[in-house]
């Protein structure tokens, strides 16, 4: 992860929350702390592909994915897809969390954030990494913004992090940013 001095957020700024050349995706520290104490370990390390990119000091942005999205209708949940594989490692090999392709499956403004399962091939069911509740932040510039500051760990989130959160632990928030006619 890149040092920087963007802090994560959600409220519209006079900056956009995507980086440059990104118009539309998630932008998320997932949790400070754990990123803090890959950086402190003496092989720890970090790597983001595939459509996630780091931004500012501990954010990551991840691309929305327009193929596996599905439209918000009047009623019924939908669901915002991105693409982008985060990986973390260390203790020599002790230690490795994968956050990949998340989703926001949205019913209402509650939201479940799913990831692949880190050890299963495609195809397998998607781990529920953390819940969030969505706010709609504001349109700009022909994007709408999302937000939401209470993102919490789930059980299955636990399991990824070895034990180490319980869960409901918080996670920093997280800020979407979609074309206003994919959500």
């Amino acid at each position: 992860m890149n040092a920087g001095s963007e802090p994560s957020t959600t409220t519209p700024s006079s900056q956009d929350a995507s980086p440059k050349g990104l118009a539309h995706g998630m932008r998320w520290g997932l949790k400070k702390s754990f990123i803090e104490y890959v950086r402190r370990m003496p092989d720890g390390r970090g790597s983001v592909g595939d459509g996630a990119i780091p931004v500012g000091a501990d954010d990551l942005f991840y691309e929305h994915d327009a193929v596996n999205s599905t439209e918000r209708g009047p009623d019924g949940p939908w669901v915002l897809a991105f693409r982008g594989d985060v990986r973390f490692s260390g203790h020599y090999g002790m230690l490795f969390v994968r956050v990949a392709h998340p989703w926001l499956e949205m019913d209402g403004d509650a939201g479940v954030l799913s990831i692949e399962d880190p050890g299963a091939r495609n195809g397998a069911p998607r781990v529920r990494l953390a819940t969030a509740t969505l706010r709609r932040l504001g349109d700009r510039n022909g994007t709408e913004l999302w937000g939401s500051d209470d993102v919490a760990l789930t059980a299955e989130g636990v399991e990824l992090f070895n034990d180490v959160y319980a869960e409901g632990e918080p996670f920093e928030p997280l800020l979407v940013q979609l074309p206003v006619s994919a959500g």
